[in-house]
């Protein structure tokens, strides 16, 4: 799985190797937290199976979750590299395995390899872009435009195809997941897909979606 990483196949072998031998990997169950807002940083992890769900939640007790993690993806890199407390509460939405390199190992990695520490340079810089384009998608586009953007999103990163060419998200998502996702209701979520699936463009059953149209789908999100 990390031979298939997109970003530590970029490095030397022996560098890759040396990450390995400064690693460990951790085992989580479904709804387990990885860890939370406030909690001391140790280290940072990359997704190698299963999803994770990264949230932050108000004063007022209301979450808001705002990305959910697939294997290959980096997590909290911030904090690893800057020491500060997590920002935002990461759980296991499935059984997940993470590859944990701990503060300790990682500084002595980026000191022993220029390359290691560019390569972390280039994942917070890609992370840094999806970030701000996910701010002006969410300032510029309607709401009907950023639903059918996160579900294409979604499928690229947990879809399975099917038979007839549509795609599954093998994620449960709950209306009310999807609203907090999206920062709106769960009355409007809902309303959108029951149209999409009258429309034919979506197929709703046990809270999977399956996308039977992503090319309507890609007009509606402008992509």
């Amino acid at each position: 799985m990390l031979q298939e990483n997109p970003w530590l196949s970029l490095l030397d072998q022996a560098v890759s190797d040396d990450v390995l031998a400064h690693s460990r990997l951790r085992k989580l169950t479904g709804g387990q937290a990885l860890f939370r807002r406030g909690e001391n940083p140790d280290g940072l992890y990359i997704v190698l199976d299963g999803s994770l769900r990264i949230s932050g939640t108000t004063r007022e007790g209301q979450e808001a979750v705002l990305v959910f993690c697939e294997p290959g993806r980096w997590i909290g890199l911030v904090s690893g590299l800057d020491g500060g407390a997590r920002m935002h509460d990461v759980l296991a939405t499935s059984p997940s395995v993470v590859l944990q390199i701990a503060p300790a190992d990682l500084e002595q990695l980026i000191a022993q390899h220029p390359s290691f520490g560019r390569l972390l340079l280039r994942v917070q810089c890609s992370q840094m872009r999806e970030l701000l384009m996910g701010i002006e998608t969410y300032s510029t586009h309607s709401l009907e435009q950023r639903f059918a953007g996160r579900l294409l999103a979604l499928a690229a990163a947990f879809g399975d195809p099917a038979p007839d060419g549509a795609l599954d998200i093998q994620l449960r998502l709950s209306q009310e997941t999807l609203a907090q996702l999206l920062g709106t209701t769960r009355q409007r979520v809902n309303q959108l897909l029951k149209l999409w699936e009258q429309n034919g463009l979506i197929r709703q059953k046990y809270g999977r979606i399956r996308l039977l149209d992503q090319a309507q789908l890609k007009v509606l999100a402008q992509v």
